[in-house]
């Protein structure tokens, strides 16, 4: 993203990112996130982090609909639950659905085990989800993108603050600037997944309805990430 790029630091209360400025109490969203955080750590915690069944089934419903893809929760559910050989909905986007899941669980078994990806691993990724388009545009330049995005993920940030701003940047950065010709923004969800993980923050479903105007815009973007992470631990915390 071309133009200025600041962030005020943690007693600061002005972000500006690009050619728009946003602002963003940083103040009060670290004591609220914090709190909660705090909170939501506690062994008696009513609510464990979202990982189940549930959260993939409306992670993989939110990051379709975000891609254009015209499915329904029902058929998500049946995607997930009649296995390989299950008719109806159409073979290849049933097919998508329960790789896209599959791909879910396993960036949690990461997670969980503190394993580093690679860009091989995203190319899988995009391959499984893709159900074998050509990996054409993957030409050396996107290769060496890819492999700093993901070199920039294995060294998360772990303060609120930057952890954040970071996610929101590189992000909007994939959203803007495709890696892929099919199913870039599908991809880059997985990855935002991933990132949260990685700087031990709780993983996120965008709204279709509202959000698919802010994933190119940086600030916006941020802002929503706040909010979602924010009501992540607030659901944690009951």
């Amino acid at each position: 993203m071309h133009g200025e790029h600041q962030s005020a630091g943690h007693n600061g209360r002005r972000l500006r990112i690009g050619k728009v400025g946003i602002r963003i109490d940083w103040p009060r969203w670290l004591r609220l996130i914090q709190r909660k955080r705090r909170l939501a750590a506690r062994p008696q915690a009513p609510h464990a982090p979202a990982s189940g069944a549930e959260y993939f089934a409306a992670a993989t419903l939110s990051s379709f609909q975000l891609e254009g893809i015209q499915v329904n929760p029902s058929e998500v559910t049946a995607a997930m639950t009649q296995g390989w050989s299950g008719k109806g909905l159409g073979s290849r986007t049933s097919r998508r659905i329960r790789n896209h899941v599959a791909i879910l669980r396993r960036i949690e078994s990461s997670l969980r085990a503190g394993a580093t990806i690679t860009s091989q691993t995203v190319v899988r990724w995009y391959t499984s989800i893709s159900c074998g388009l050509s990996l054409a545009s993957l030409d050396e330049t996107n290769m060496a993108r890819l492999d700093n995005v993901v070199r920039r993920m294995n060294s998360p940030q772990f303060r609120l603050q930057p952890a954040i701003t970071e996610i929101a940047h590189v992000h909007a950065q994939l959203n803007a600037d495709p890696l892929v010709p099919s199913f870039n923004g599908i991809l880059n969800r997985l990855l935002l997944q991933y990132h949260l993980g990685r700087c031990g923050l709780p993983r996120v479903t965008f709204n279709p309805t509202v959000d698919s105007t802010l994933l190119k815009d940086e600030p916006r973007l941020l802002r929503r990430i706040l909010e979602m992470v924010d009501s992540a631990y607030e659901m944690m915390v009951g």
